[in-house]
C-alpha cells in the first residue's frame, strides 16, 4: 500500500493552524500600533491634588429652610472641610445664579477655607451647598 503525500487531514489541519497563526499575528501587529497612538492615562493623584469625600451635611435653599449663615453654625466647621454651593439656573440665566450664590455667602464671618461656587444648567433654579472632607489631609 502506497501513502499518497499531501493528501490527508493532517495537511489541512497543518494548513488551517498557519493561516490561523498569520491572522493572529497581524492582529497583534495591529493592536500594538493602536497603543502606540492612544495617548497615556493621566498620572496617579499626587500628594497635592484635592479628592473629595461623601457630603457631610446639604442644605438647600427654600421656604422653611434656615438661611445658609445658620446652617453654617450649626455645623461643627474644621479645616479640612470644603464648601461648595451650587447654584443650578433654567436657559441662560448663568450670571443670575451666580449672583445669588454669592449673595448667601454675604454677611457669613466663618466659612471653610476651601470655599467654592459651582454654576451649572438644569431644569429649575435652585440653591444648594454641600460640606464635604477633603480626603488626603
Amino acid at each position: 500500500m502506497q501513502a499518497r503525500a499531501g493528501v490527508g487531514w493532517q495537511y489541512a489541519l497543518a494548513d488551517l493552524s498557519l493561516i490561523l497563526f498569520m491572522v493572529c499575528a497581524a492582529a497583534l501587529a495591529r493592536q500594538q500600533q493602536v497603543a502606540r497612538s492612544v495617548p497615556p492615562p493621566p498620572p496617579a493623584m499626587s500628594a497635592m491634588s484635592v479628592a473629595l469625600a461623601d457630603p457631610v451635611a446639604v442644605w438647600r435653599a427654600g421656604a422653611g429652610a434656615p438661611d445658609l449663615a445658620a446652617w453654617l453654625a450649626g455645623q461643627s466647621l474644621d479645616t479640612r472641610q470644603r464648601l461648595t454651593i451650587v447654584a443650578r439656573y433654567r436657559g441662560v440665566g448663568a450670571a443670575a445664579a451666580f449672583a445669588r450664590a454669592e449673595t448667601v455667602l454675604h454677611g457669613i464671618s466663618k466659612l471653610p477655607a476651601a470655599t467654592r461656587i459651582v454654576v451649572e444648567p438644569a431644569g429649575v433654579d435652585d440653591l444648594s451647598a454641600t460640606l464635604t472632607w477633603d480626603v488626603g489631609h
